[in-house]
């Protein structure tokens, strides 16, 4: 994509990655496990361990990051977790999304792990399309977003590698 690479996040750069991490959490707070308050309250050790736990992906365009996508392993066997998708809303319907996704995915295929599991925000249209058009399928589990707001649900979504 022009003017756009995406990169593996390692923890020295963490403070760029708290503050896209912040941006995201302000701008789509429904998306989240977490909160702006729960994450700022983090230390910069935290941010460090954080992406030295997870596979961190980045979208960076020539002024700074612009969206993030990372990759855990999953509590099922032989699965990975797509977690903390997000793209800047100036940012959007570029492609993007489908760049950090499949950046997970590749690093989940490359681990090796046999499929890709995510959740997503119950009415967040565009995020389950693009999901969709990179070959995830609804599995029909829902569970809270955060447990503070036992309404506000999220469905999974899986993909075999």
């Amino acid at each position: 994509m022009n003017g756009i690479t995406v990169v593996r996040l390692q923890p020295a750069v963490w403070a760029a990655y708290r503050q896209i991490r912040l941006a995201a959490l302000a701008d789509a707070p429904s998306a989240f496990g977490s909160t702006v308050a729960d994450e700022e309250a983090m230390t910069p050790a935290d941010w460090r361990t954080r992406l030295t736990q997870r596979s961190t992906f980045a979208a960076s365009a020539s002024h700074g990051l612009v969206g993030t996508a990372a990759g855990i392993p999953c509590d099922v066997e032989g699965h990975a977790e797509l977690v903390g998708m997000w793209v800047h809303p100036g940012w959007r319907r570029r492609g993007i999304g489908g760049l950090l996704v499949g950046a997970v995915i590749d690093w989940a295929t490359a681990a090796p792990f046999r499929a890709i599991d995510l959740w997503v925000t119950v009415g967040n249209d565009a995020a389950e399309a693009l999901y969709a058009r990179l070959g995830f399928v609804r599995t029909g589990a829902t569970q809270p977003v955060r447990e503070d707001d036992p309404t506000l649900l999220e469905l999974a979504m899986t993909r075999p590698l």
